[in-house]
């Protein structure tokens, strides 16, 4: 049984946006998107209102056979996907295995009073499910986006942030997104950076039963929190770096993701300069972070072009607005000749 949302703000919604007619009002949103309808026209969402082992029978005809990666949580975790409980591990077991029995698990345990937490995590459809980009078009083919297949029971998955944007579709079943803007970091207390259940730092908080005297400043958080509740064929566009906690809501769920980046690959991540940060400034006493907090937001976060405009464009380099690729390779040699020493 999932709880009710302890949020009450409601994701803003667009009616009658299809693959076809996405565009820019979307693409450009800084703020998340509920696109209502948005995949309804799509062959798993047909499937998946026929019924859990229609569904099932569907993406059977577009997987290739390759073991896919499953993960087995117990009863106890009521879905949880999280630590165990000294946060050195994982309270779920992962493993490479046969998708059609995987999903037969998930139509084992629907009948169950408390069933084991089973799920699929990001899983390429290029590499695993090859036809399944194909017969589901999201209109977003221009963007290059990488397609993700993600599946399960009731999971819940905590909340975390993603540098690309996303388009998810909920294409069987229902799942719902608590959102959290960027800003409210502080107040969702991020858990280890060096390893997480899917590989991106999470809240310690459970969403379903916040602990207010260990997590204070969650309730602040809260005050700034949307949900979105997405039904079969619906879509959520989430702008980049937003956190959001996910439950899926019925016996079976089964999302559909697309990241993009709307900046240059070439530019590359931008957590290697979060990490280098840790690194290299973390550390120092607080009147240098502050000297280096206005470094860079002069030369990083608020950069003027007029602060370089009596530099000569020739020898701009890497202050250069926008970097170019081979500036940008230029940088990137010297950062890694900088890191041998």
């Amino acid at each position: 049984m999932q709880s009710a949302p302890l949020v009450d703000t409601r994701v803003k919604e667009l009616q009658g946006v299809t693959p076809e007619t996405l565009d820019e009002r979307v693409l450009k949103s800084t703020e998340p998107l509920v696109l209502r309808g948005f995949g309804s026209e799509w062959p798993i969402v047909k499937a998946g209102k026929e019924g859990p082992d229609a569904a099932i029978a569907y993406l059977q005809t577009v997987w290739n056979g390759r073991p896919v990666t499953t993960c087995r949580g117990a009863p106890d975790t009521k879905g949880r996907i999280y630590y165990d409980s000294h946060m050195t591990g994982f309270n779920f077991e992962a493993t490479n295995g046969d998708f059609a029995a995987f999903m037969q698990e998930i139509l084992d345990e629907s009948g169950a009073d408390d069933p084991r937490a089973l799920y699929m995590p990001s899983t390429d459809v290029f590499s695993w499910f090859p036809r399944f980009a194909d017969e589901q078009p999201a209109g977003l083919d221009h963007l290059r986006p990488i397609k993700l297949l993600w599946a399960g029971n009731r999971t819940r998955i905590a909340a975390h942030y993603d540098f690309p944007d996303n388009i998810a579709c909920s294409v069987v079943g229902r799942r719902r997104f608590t959102l959290f803007p960027p800003d409210q970091v502080s107040n969702l207390y991020p858990g280890p950076m060096e390893f997480a259940p899917g590989g991106q730092e999470i809240s310690m908080v459970d969403l379903h039963q916040p602990d207010f005297e260990a997590f204070p400043k969650f309730k602040d958080a809260l005050a700034h929190a949307q949900v979105a509740e997405l039904e079969p064929g619906d879509a959520l566009f989430l702008p980049g770096m937003w956190w959001h906690h996910v439950d899926g809501l019925d016996a079976l769920n089964v999302l559909y993701t697309h990241w993009w980046r709307s900046s240059p690959g070439f530019m590359g991540r931008p957590t290697n300069a979060l990490l280098l940060g840790i690194l290299s400034l973390r550390g120092l006493s607080y009147e240098q972070r502050q000297a280096w907090r206005a470094l860079f937001d002069h030369f990083v976060f608020n950069p003027d072009p007029d602060d370089i405009k009596n530099i000569p464009e020739e020898v701009q380099g890497m202050l250069k607005m926008p970097m170019d690729e081979l500036s940008a390779r230029k940088l990137r040699a010297e950062l890694l000749n900088r890191l041998k020493i």
